[in-house]
């Protein structure tokens, strides 16, 4: 459910003026359970490093690979990552788990649906005064120390995104432990959310942004659900 003490007025007013947000106690209830789905030992992982195929891998996989494999594999990361675009995180997208048929906590899955629902996509299109907001799409992502995303904008014009968005999941965060979203206008940060459970955050597509590393000396991952509000859903619905 939606936190009543939400101003909304004055939320959509910052949005439009900025093309970015940062709304503090979305959910009245939930958060908890949404915790505890994202740090449940059973839950399935996948560790995303971009690369042409697009394709990723158990976690549990990789970190069977011998160390010097893993550390050979992290190693290009970071080098393609020192001019160009990479990533290095842990995720698992809810519509294709859904399509699989994984068993996953399924507060997840409950909070996709909800995301999908006609309550949810009227305060989507309320929000941020965009009709074409037709489905939202979600990821629950873990960044462990060491991980990160590099600068890109989320531009897809053929995925339909509109806005893309973060609703945090861990607690007491703090800002020296790295994770921050970070908006960029050539290389200045312009603007940076800390993570902070219940808080959304939420910007208009294309804007250039990136995650920065998550330190060694983090107290937990940085846990979160992402994705995009959407003109369309993605093929199959896997998103």
């Amino acid at each position: 459910m939606l936190s009543d003490g939400l101003d909304l007025e004055a939320a959509a007013a910052r949005l439009a003026a900025t093309g970015r947000l940062r709304l503090p106690g979305l959910l009245q209830e939930g958060v908890g359970a949404l915790y505890e789905a994202v740090t449940d030992p059973a839950m399935l992982w996948m560790r995303a490093i971009h690369n042409p195929w697009n394709t990723e891998v158990p976690v549990a996989v990789f970190e069977a690979e011998p160390l010097l494999e893993q550390a050979r594999l992290i190693a290009l990361c970071h080098e393609e990552a020192t001019e160009g675009f990479q990533f290095l995180f842990d995720r698992l997208k809810l519509g294709q788990a859904r399509a699989m048929g994984l068993t996953i906590p399924q507060a997840l899955y409950d909070l996709h649906a909800w995301f999908n629902s006609e309550g949810f996509l009227a305060f989507a299109r309320a929000l941020t005064g965009d009709d074409r907001i037709a489905y939202v799409d979600a990821q629950a992502t873990r960044y462990l120390p060491g991980h990160f995303l590099n600068r890109h904008t989320d531009e897809h014009v053929d995925a339909g995104r509109l806005y893309a968005y973060v609703l945090n999941l861990s607690p007491d965060w703090r800002a020296e432990w790295g994770g921050l979203l970070m908006f960029l206008h050539g290389e200045a940060v312009v603007e940076t959310f800390v993570p902070g459970i219940g808080t959304l955050n939420l910007f208009k597509v294309p804007q250039s942004h990136a995650v920065s590393m998550v330190a060694p000396f983090a107290g937990m991952p940085r846990y979160a659900i992402t994705g995009w509000w959407r003109t369309t859903p993605p093929p199959g619905g896997q998103g």
